[in-house]
Order: C-alpha cells, then structure tokens, then sequence
C-alpha cells in the first residue's frame, strides 16, 4: 500500500505541475461505479468445461486527467475494485461465486473532441493490480463431471497487469465538472498459479470486466 501511495502521489504531482506551463488542463476529482465481470479458463492439454457467469461489484477512487493539447491527454487513476465470476454447474449444485477486490491503477491515453463546455472521449492503455481481498462462496459437495478450481490465496497470484479501453462525455460547468465513462478491461495476466501442465489447473485464467462510472472534477488551467 505505501508503494501504491508513492505512485499516486507521483503521478498527481506530474499532472499538477503541468498547470504551471501554458497550454495545459488538469482535472482532479472522484469517481465511483459499477462492474460486471466474468473469467476465462483454458488448459492447453484438457481445454476447459468451466462454465462461467457474470458477477457483480463496485469501483471507485480518484481520477486524474491532464490534457497537452486540445485533443489529446493523459488519464491516470487509483481505484478500488471488484472483479470476479461465478462458476456454473450442471447438476443443481448453487453457483460458486468468486469477488477479488484490487487496488488497480490505470494508465490511458485519452482523445476527446469537443473545444466548449462538452467533450466527447475515447481512452486505452493499461493497468496493473495488487490483490488486497478474497470472498468466496461456500464450496459445493458435488461438481460432476466438471472442473473446479477455485481461488487459493496461498497459491495464486496477487499481482496482475491488462488491457483496458473505455470511452464517454465530460462537461465543464461552473460548478465542476461532470463525467461519464464506459470502460472494458481485459488480465493479460493469469489469476490462477498453475504450477505444471500435470496438476490440471487452467494455465490460461484472465478476468474481463465492462464498467460504468461517473466522475467529479476539479479543473486547473486551460489550454
């Protein structure tokens, strides 16, 4: 957690000095929403009959936006957030449900449109993740003839790094600014820890999660 402080404190620390410079624009502010997320699983010998479902979960934390030009900008954010899916099963057992809550920071090149109060974005770049708690349903008696592996914290990984894009609309009022974003992320990295391709784990686990949040900023300078 220092590590993550130190980085955000780095990283706002950039995007405020820049306002010091002309033609730049920093908002700073909070943002909270939604998640739906699900998992992937494959094992490269026995392939997977892991069937997956949707899951819930929240996001929020603080946001940073620092614009260099008109059109193009640097968006950077410390997040809290919830990510997880619920494996399905075949024989009337209850679905097992897995929630990893991340501290996750992401780093995105934002485009906008849009020189008056109203922006219109598209954003992609990358995040990474330290995993800061496990919550697992209760562990089901009987899964037939399906795989099951649910998540070991003594085993699995507690860092991970992705892909994530989004886009929305920013509003400059008098006020603050308001903004709404959707997002897609994708782990490029693997939740589970195989150890070989002879224990039967998938050697392929990655967590995919679409958003929606709303944001409100405080902004500094103009470009």
């Amino acid at each position: 957690m220092k590590k993550v402080s130190v980085y955000l404190l780095l990283i706002l620390g950039i995007f405020i000095s820049n306002e010091t410079h002309a033609q730049r624009k920093t908002y700073v502010g909070l943002k909270s929403g939604y998640n739906l997320s699900s998992a992937y699983f494959f094992h490269s010998f026995n392939g997977s009959n892991i069937v997956t479902g949707l899951e819930g979960g929240y996001q929020g934390g603080i946001i940073a936006m620092n614009y260099i030009r008109h059109h193009i900008g640097l968006q950077a954010e410390l997040l809290y957030t919830q990510k997880g899916w619920k494996q399905k099963f075949d024989n009337g057992e209850p679905d097992f449900i897995t929630e990893l809550d991340y501290i996750e920071i992401p780093l995105l090149v934002n485009l906008h449109t849009g020189k008056k109060q109203l922006h219109i974005y598209a954003n992609a770049g990358c995040f990474a993740e330290f995993l800061v708690n496990v919550t697992q349903s209760t562990l089901p008696s009987d899964t037939g003839d399906q795989q099951f592996y649910p998540f070991d914290e003594s085993r699995d990984h507690k860092f991970g790094y992705g892909f994530r894009g989004g886009a929305g609309a920013f509003y400059d009022f008098d006020f603050g600014t308001l903004m709404l974003e959707s997002s897609f992320s994708f782990s490029l990295s693997n939740m589970l820890e195989p150890g070989s391709l002879s224990s039967g784990i998938p050697n392929t686990s990655n967590n995919l999660v679409f958003g929606v949040s709303i944001a409100y900023m405080f902004s500094f300078g103009e470009l």
